[in-house]
């Protein structure tokens, strides 16, 4: 009880403490004047005899070299008196944010610039410390908070939203020359905040998931328009590749990319909003295809299907026109066997189409898959789409965030024209001979429920019966018209008004 009190004690004064950096901080920016910055008073507006000396004495200029001499003092004496791992937890990082963005409001106000501009200058300058402690240690990372710096810089671009990609951009390429990879931004996102300690041994910068996904959005938004590729060693391949930002392999997963990440952790959400910013369906990480093991999931509990396996499928299956079977060093009639012995479950319950194992897709979903692999190699999804001149109903479409064939679809498409009798009759018999077929059963048990549902009336069965009778079972002319016939006659003999019965007689009185 007594620890309990002490640590609600400590957590209140910790937030006083940092109420009060926040304002002496903003007080101090604003009544400071600007010769103690280390610069000269300006007595007077100077006359600009050319346009190089207007640039070299202007405000603008020197509102910047006032920024920038702020944050480097800032960071110069606060990793002074903090210890090598003393960044290591996240209370100490937020600490540091916490006065850094009493900083940046302070510069904001008194320097009368944007806060984002001014978030931008924090985040190069802590740029700038971090590239000149590894420089003196010959190019290497020292780790410890002169790494950790990196990452103040990151929750700093994302609390105030710099919208300069370049140099977001710098900062996530300072990252992986250190890490070689982005899991402290895509772990939180894929298993939430506290997922990562247990995995990686740190906790998470952002509150919570949501925060945490849209924070990933944030930077594959910025890595894509500065179109970032990061050279990645693959040990399948035994070579070093050019990988995007979104498929760079996460090292404490097995060195396997997000998406994968996303599909072995059953999002379809995360999984979703990967593919639309321009993640590979097949992931360039050197492992098995994806589908492949979707399918291999959806077929351990027999048909007891996962409903989020099965949506992760059905969006993974948007952006691959084929499905591309395995065991492919044997012919491929055997390897069509192979596969239906399989996943002929699969195939049965409409999991997967058909003709997207082995037969001829749309070519709607081929126009879409080839459209968002050009867009994809030139990294312009998803905001490409909205320069190509189609229907907005097509742009979502290729978007993956509107299928299609839904119920509009069904509306649109035309009555079907009634049915002539000798049509009707045909139907009739069709469902007839499926009936009463008990040896022979379709591939696909759905097709037989269908039928089996559609009853067969008793017009259709005496129909059906004068045919038999009168062509034996050959198709003539005598047969169909006693079909007819037939079929109209018992049709009336249906729809007449039935006479009501008589009443009954009463018993005659016994003498």
């Amino acid at each position: 009880m007594l620890r309990s009190c002490i640590r609600h004690w400590l957590l209140a004064l910790q937030q006083l403490v940092s109420q009060l950096k926040r304002q002496l901080a903003s007080v101090w920016l604003l009544s400071l004047p600007q010769y103690l910055y280390g610069f000269r008073p300006l007595v007077g507006p100077r006359a600009a005899t050319s346009r190089a000396s207007h640039q070299r004495c202007g405000k603008a200029p020197r509102r910047q070299l006032v920024m920038d001499y702020i944050f480097e003092c800032f960071f110069n004496d606060t990793f002074e008196r903090i210890t090598r791992n003393g960044l290591q937890d996240r209370q100490s990082r937020r600490d540091v944010l916490d006065h850094l963005s009493a900083i940046i409001k302070g510069c904001s106000v008194g320097q009368n610039v944007q806060t984002e501009e001014v978030a931008s200058m924090a985040v190069i300058e802590a740029l700038r410390f971090h590239r000149l402690a590894k420089q003196g240690n010959g190019n290497v990372c020292l780790m410890g908070k002169y790494h950790n710096i990196l990452y103040i810089a990151l929750r700093t671009c994302w609390d105030w939203g710099v919208r300069d990609s370049e140099v977001v951009v710098q900062l996530l390429v300072a990252i992986f020359e250190c890490e070689k990879t982005f899991e402290r931004i895509f772990l939180g996102a894929l298993f939430g905040p506290h997922a990562p300690h247990f995995i990686a041994g740190w906790r998470s910068d952002f509150q919570d998931q949501h925060e945490n996904v849209r924070a990933m959005v944030y930077f594959l938004k910025h890595a894509t328009r500065r179109q970032l590729m990061l050279p990645v060693w693959i040990p399948r391949f035994e070579q070093e590749r050019q990988l995007r930002f979104i498929d760079v392999p996460i090292e404490s997963c097995g060195r396997s990319s997000p998406l994968r990440i996303a599909l072995q952790a059953n999002a379809p959400e995360l999984l979703l909003i990967l593919l639309r910013y321009g993640a590979a369906p097949q992931p360039p990480d050197g492992g098995t295809s994806v589908i492949i093991a979707l399918l291999d999931k959806l077929i351990e509990n027999g048909r007891n299907y996962s409903y989020e396996l099965v949506l992760c499928l059905k969006i993974l299956l948007r952006n691959v026109s084929m499905i591309e079977m395995p065991f492919k060093p044997i012919v491929y009639a055997s390897r069509r066997e192979m596969f239906f012995e399989r996943y002929g479950r699969l195939l049965m319950d409409k999991i997967i189409g058909k003709e997207q194992v082995y037969g001829v897709p749309t070519l709607r979903h081929l126009c879409r898959c080839r459209v968002r692999d050009i867009l994809r190699e030139h990294n312009q999804l998803p905001n490409g789409i909205d320069t190509l001149r189609l229907p907005k109903r097509l742009q979502r479409y290729i978007d993956l965030t509107e299928e299609l064939e839904g119920t509009e679809l069904q509306h649109q498409q035309p009555q079907p024209l009634p049915e002539k009798p000798m049509q009707r009759l045909t139907s009739a018999m069709q469902r007839l001979d499926t009936i009463s077929s008990s040896g022979a059963e379709s591939e696909d048990e759905s097709e037989n429920h269908v039928q089996l549902l559609e009853a067969v009336t008793d017009a259709e069965k005496a129909a059906v019966a004068a045919f038999m009778a009168t062509g034996d079972g050959a198709i003539t002319d005598e047969a169909k018209q006693a079909a007819v016939a037939a079929y109209v006659a018992a049709n009336e003999a249906g729809q007449a008004p039935q006479s009501p019965p008589h009443p009954p007689r009463p018993p005659s009185p016994i003498s």
